[in-house]
């Protein structure tokens, strides 16, 4: 396969400049005047989905039929989006990412998330057919995602923006209805979480809407009380997704294995280029969130993620554990604790 050549570092100015051009990795490929891009969904919006609306990657659960979470990648990604991805003609299998476990504030595993990445290969996208699961799909250049190498979105800055979760109503689920005088005590006390939202520009160009775009915004108006409820929040604009949460983990990820060296290496307050933490109530709240975002560098940091650290685990049995990243809420937890 095609690798990168370490960068010339003297001709360049800022860290992001010294991230090797993609286009040069493409060209080598055969594709001449190729940009890499990255692929988003908006998820179709319907009542009792709790990803309803959200911006994220194609994918879905794993079926008994299904031999492997790469099979299951391939699947979703092919009955969402009309994409096959096993078309080995098209598609470069480029690996897994790390497992991200998803904990509840208790520390219960509810789910485990396998990411999967494929490079296209060809020319031209094949004809994307779009599903009633997904509103749009949209092509996001990554020269704007690296450039965050630069300028990462930091908590609380001029273009902080954040996703409101209410933490009683993650932490107490199953009384979001009845709402005891308990319940909205804790609720008055803690208020939200507020997740980070990298901001990723797109263009109607390189943007298909699905069948259910029109439907999603009639239902938006309709909220399903057994959904969570982000209020007025919307996931998207015109111009603009607005990306969080697992999502997000899953980018910094990305954005860490497609480096060719280390990102703190050239710039020193490097982190991630936005983030996943969630803050607090900003003055209610401001020494919490100073020894959240203190640990942050030293837990959460590229060091902690792969390719710079990697770590494997198996329990009693011998059957493998979720990896590195399942550390990204342990940590948090651990953190929360302790600032509490």
């Amino acid at each position: 396969y095609p690798t990168f050549e370490r960068p010339d570092q003297s001709d360049r100015e800022t860290p992001a400049e010294l991230v090797q051009s993609v286009h040069k990795f493409l060209k080598q490929l055969g594709q001449q005047d190729a940009r890499a891009q990255v692929l988003f969904i908006q998820r179709a919006k319907y009542p009792r989905d709790p990803w309803s609306g959200h911006i994220g990657f194609p994918g879905g659960k794993r079926e008994p039929s299904d031999t492997s979470d790469q099979e299951t990648a391939e699947r979703e990604t092919r009955e969402e989006l009309g994409l096959d991805l096993s078309d080995s003609s098209k598609f470069l299998y480029m690996g897994r990412l790390d497992d991200t476990g998803v904990l509840t504030f208790f520390n219960n595993l509810i789910m485990v998330v396998s990411p999967n990445v494929y490079l296209q290969i060809v020319e031209v996208t094949p004809q994307l057919v779009i599903s009633d699961e997904v509103a749009s799909a949209h092509w996001v250049d990554f020269d704007q995602i690296l450039r965050r190498i630069d300028h990462p979105v930091v908590p609380f800055s001029s273009e902080h923006k954040t996703i409101p979760v209410d933490i009683a109503s993650r932490t107490f689920a199953s009384y979001r209805l009845s709402r005891p005088w308990w319940y909205r005590g804790f609720q008055r006390m803690f208020g939200n979480f507020y997740y980070t939202v990298l901001p990723l520009q797109y263009t109607t160009e390189n943007s298909i809407n699905g069948p259910n775009t029109c439907k999603a915004i009639e239902i938006e108006h309709k909220p399903d009380k057994l959904s969570l409820d982000y209020g007025d929040v919307k996931f998207a604009s015109d111009t603009e997704l607005y990306l969080w949460g697992l999502s997000l983990v899953i980018l910094c990820n990305l954005v860490d294995l497609s480096l060719p060296f280390d990102p703190s290496s050239v710039n020193k307050r490097y982190i991630s280029v936005a983030s996943p933490w969630p803050q607090m109530q900003p003055y209610l709240w401001a020494d919490f969130n100073w020894m959240v975002n203190t640990a942050h560098r030293y837990l959460w940091g590229p060091y902690a993620r792969k390719p710079w650290f990697l770590s494997m685990r198996s329990d009693r049995t011998g059957t493998r554990q979720v990896g590195q990243h399942m550390d990204y809420f342990k940590a948090f937890f651990r953190v929360s604790k302790i600032a509490f």
